[in-house]
């Protein structure tokens, strides 16, 4: 009897202690995501994301894309569980070379012709583009504003050459030694323009400063230290101009160059689920939503519309876009030996850059 009521007493006392204990919260997870995108165009996606995801913690670490490929190919501490940039072809190359994790197939993500998203936009299922992005040239308003804007790159070496003294020392170009978005733009347009030779013989001749940041190019052309910049990512311009109501953003007609903001899972991640449900939310409806109402990044899904999307763009700009392709053709922008030759041929044309 006496064992009978121990065993009584014990289980009672257990069960007030569970009645009483109080609930452990459970410690967020943190997940780093490392990338070459400004955190103010980031910030309402990791916000949203956090209020959807509350056992989630995004650290999120801004860094140039040189300094981001670097850093994950070295091997230093901390190691990001996710990467995004817009410099594909070093995205690619850093996929291709075995730095992502194994791929992913997402739920939302299928390859039907009912998918939401282009065939275009993903590569083997480990490297997802979530964000589709003109490059654009941009005028201090000021300064064009008794001038007829050009429209295509024709117009645009007539412009020069028309207001080439107001130019002189005042036509703004990425430095592509050290801005990878700048490099791999120029490589395209290197491919693309016709009449690339006369732009860096204009270029030359005028004087053209160098930047290397899209921000300080920027900060110059709203001061009136420049008049004009060449292929600056439509997202950052446009956002700049809702801040600063002194540039005029023009997409050059004849051709448009567009980029595709990428994300990969890190293979060196420790939280593969948690970056799973990152890379999910960024290709999913309501975070493209957030892109379109809140951010100047056009979002890729072809069932998000409106203007800012990549879906209205194809279907208003068809013949005027022209998307770098998301596959191996990047790898030759990657290739130590064409980079080369490219930055030498920009040096030697460009005797007088600042």
């Amino acid at each position: 009897m006496t064992v009978v009521k121990g065993i009584i007493w014990v289980c009672v006392f257990i069960a007030s202690a569970l009645v009483n204990a109080k609930p452990t919260k459970s410690v967020p997870v943190t997940l780093r995501v490392f990338g070459a995108a400004y955190l103010s165009e980031m910030k309402p996606l990791l916000d949203d994301f956090s209020m959807r995801n509350p056992n989630i913690n995004v650290q999120y670490r801004w860094m140039s894309s040189e300094e981001l490929d670097s850093h994950i190919r070295s091997g230093a501490e901390p190691q990001p569980d996710i990467t995004i940039s817009s410099v594909m072809h070093l995205q690619l190359r850093l996929v291709n070379d075995g730095y992502a994790s194994e791929p992913v197939q997402f739920l939302d993500q299928g390859t039907s012709e009912h998918s939401p998203f282009p065939v275009w936009s993903h590569w083997r299922n480990a490297l997802f583009g979530f964000s589709f992005e003109p490059a654009v040239v941009v005028f201090n308003k000021a300064f064009v504003q008794d001038k007829e804007v050009p429209t295509n790159r024709t117009e645009l070496l007539g412009f020069i050459r028309q207001h080439s003294e107001e130019l002189m020392g005042r036509i703004g170009l990425f430095d592509i030694r050290k801005v990878g978005i700048g490099y791999l733009l120029w490589s395209f347009e290197r491919q693309q323009a016709r009449n690339y030779g006369q732009f860096l013989e204009l270029f030359n001749y005028h004087y053209a400063r160098t930047f290397d940041s899209t921000r300080s190019m920027l900060r110059a052309l709203s001061e009136g230290q420049i008049a004009m910049s060449y292929q600056v990512v439509g997202s950052y311009a446009n956002s700049w101009q809702k801040l600063h109501d002194d540039i005029v953003v023009v997409p050059m007609e004849d051709y448009t160059p567009v980029i595709l903001r990428t994300a990969f899972i890190n293979r060196t991640t420790q939280n593969t689920e948690q970056a799973k449900q990152f890379i999910s939310y960024l290709l999913s409806s309501p975070g493209q939503w957030v892109m379109a109402e809140q951010t100047n990044m056009p979002p890729i899904r072809l069932d998000v519309t409106g203007e800012k999307s990549a879906q209205y763009m194809r279907q208003e700009f068809a013949d005027q876009l022209k998307p770098l392709p998301l596959d191996v053709r990047l790898l030759v922008f990657a290739d130590k030996s064409k980079k080369e030759i490219v930055i030498t041929e920009w040096e030697s044309a460009l005797k007088n850059y600042d």
